[in-house]
Order: C-alpha cells, then sequence, then structure tokens
C-alpha cells in the first residue's frame, strides 16, 4: 500500500482510479450513475492537477532563461557600481581632493553588503545615484551620474521583471497545493463513498484492487510524508 501519493502518481492513480470506477459500474442503476459521476470527478481534479504542474515546470524554465539572458548587463552594471565605490574611496584618501564626503551615504556598508539579486542592485544603483545627486561636490559628478543613470535605466526593468517572474512561481507553486488538496479531497471522498457502495451490494472484496494506491507495495518512497489517503476498508463493527 502506498500512504502518500505525491504530485506525480496524481496522474497515473488519478485516471486509473476513474477507468477502474466506470469498470464496475457500467450499468443504468442508480448506483451506476453515481459511481460513474464520482469518476468524472476525478478526473477533473487529475486535469486540474497536471494544468498546476504544467504551470510550475513552465515558470520555472522561464526563469532559468531570463537569469542566463540578463548576466552580462547586471555583470556591468555591477562593476560599475565598485568603479564608483573605489572613485569614491580615492577620492576621500586624496589629501589634495576638496571632497571628504561620507561614503556609507552612497553605499551603505560598502559594497560587501549589496545583495545578488536583482532587486539589491537596482535599490543599491538607486541610493548611489540619490547620494550623488545631493552632493555636488564630487569630483567628477557629472560623468558619474550620467555612468549610474546608464545602469539604472537598464537595471531596473530586469529587476522588475524578476518580481514579477518570482510572484508567478510563488502563484504557481501556491495554486498547485490548492489543486493538490482539492484532488486528495476528492480522491479520499470517492474512496470512501466506493467504499460503502460497494458493502451495501455486498460486493466488499472487490475495494482494494479498484483504489489503486492500496494495490502498491508497502516500501517507503523518498517522497513520504505523513499518510494522505485511506488505509483501506474498515472492517465492520457490531
Amino acid at each position: 500500500m502506498d500512504r502518500y501519493i505525491d504530485n506525480d502518481e496524481t496522474q497515473s492513480y488519478g485516471p486509473q482510479f476513474a477507468s477502474n470506477l466506470r469498470r464496475l459500474f457500467p450499468g443504468d442503476g442508480a448506483p451506476h450513475v453515481f459511481m460513474r459521476w464520482c469518476a468524472e470527478q476525478v478526473d477533473a481534479q487529475t486535469t486540474a492537477m497536471r494544468d498546476a504542474m504544467t504551470a510550475q515546470r513552465t515558470t520555472g524554465s522561464v526563469r532559468t532563461l531570463g537569469a542566463d539572458e540578463h548576466a552580462a548587463p547586471l555583470t556591468e552594471a555591477r562593476d560599475e557600481l565598485r568603479a564608483f565605490w573605489l572613485h569614491l574611496q580615492a577620492a576621500s584618501a586624496d589629501r589634495h581632493e576638496a571632497w571628504k564626503g561620507d561614503l556609507d551615504l552612497f553605499v551603505p556598508g560598502g559594497l560587501a553588503t549589496v545583495g545578488r539579486s536583482k532587486r539589491a542592485l537596482a535599490t543599491a544603483l538607486d541610493v548611489a545615484h540619490a547620494a550623488l545627486a545631493n552632493d555636488k561636490a564630487v569630483p567628477e559628478r557629472a560623468k558619474w551620474m550620467k555612468r549610474l543613470d546608464t545602469q539604472m535605466r537598464t537595471v531596473a526593468p530586469l529587476a522588475d521583471e524578476g518580481d514579477d517572474r518570482q510572484h508567478a512561481h510563488r502563484s504557481a507553486l501556491s495554486e498547485q497545493s490548492v489543486e493538490k488538496r482539492n484532488w486528495l479531497r476528492t480522491y479520499r471522498g470517492v474512496a470512501l463513498v466506493l467504499e460503502g457502495v460497494l458493502a451495501l451490494l455486498g460486493r466488499d472484496g472487490e475495494y482494494t484492487a479498484a483504489v489503486p494506491h492500496l494495490t502498491v507495495p508497502g516500501a517507503r518512497k523518498k517522497s513520504d510524508g505523513a499518510p494522505n489517503v485511506p488505509t483501506g476498508p474498515k472492517p465492520p463493527t457490531g
């Protein structure tokens, strides 16, 4: 028995379960019609789960491609920020320069504090540019204003795009989580209904073979968590 159904297994157990229901109930009587309706519910949730998994994988692929495409301009922007920081350090240390500004106003904490994300780089450029705009005594200020402005225009849209992709990725994962819960709710519910209907019809012995996860050998998988499915028919009471 498979006590934990992972995401990929929904795509095998779902179709198997629906097929078994249609095979067991091919007739026109009320139980048969109802159980085939249950099979349709399993099919619908299996399709929804498949779509959610596809959305997650597609989003992950897009994020990887985007990271590769943006590597060069982001590296250039970091190099420019580093060059500006070294320029400020040199100006501050040069006793012949009149400028004695506060380096932390331009890159708070120094370059080591600038994160690796696009958003962190965009924020660092914004801070440096704003501080430069407010300090007219910085040597070669006009040149650096232009260079930082160029990098800001390059990085800002990349950071925005990265935020959008991250949100989409999280949404896909969240949606998949919702779809997984819906799939499990339907699978569990239909399994319980099937158990009851077969018991009423005196066909209890057909239950285990009809519910896919109950026919799987019981070895644990790497993906096993807390059991998320019924363990099998309950013994009669009383």
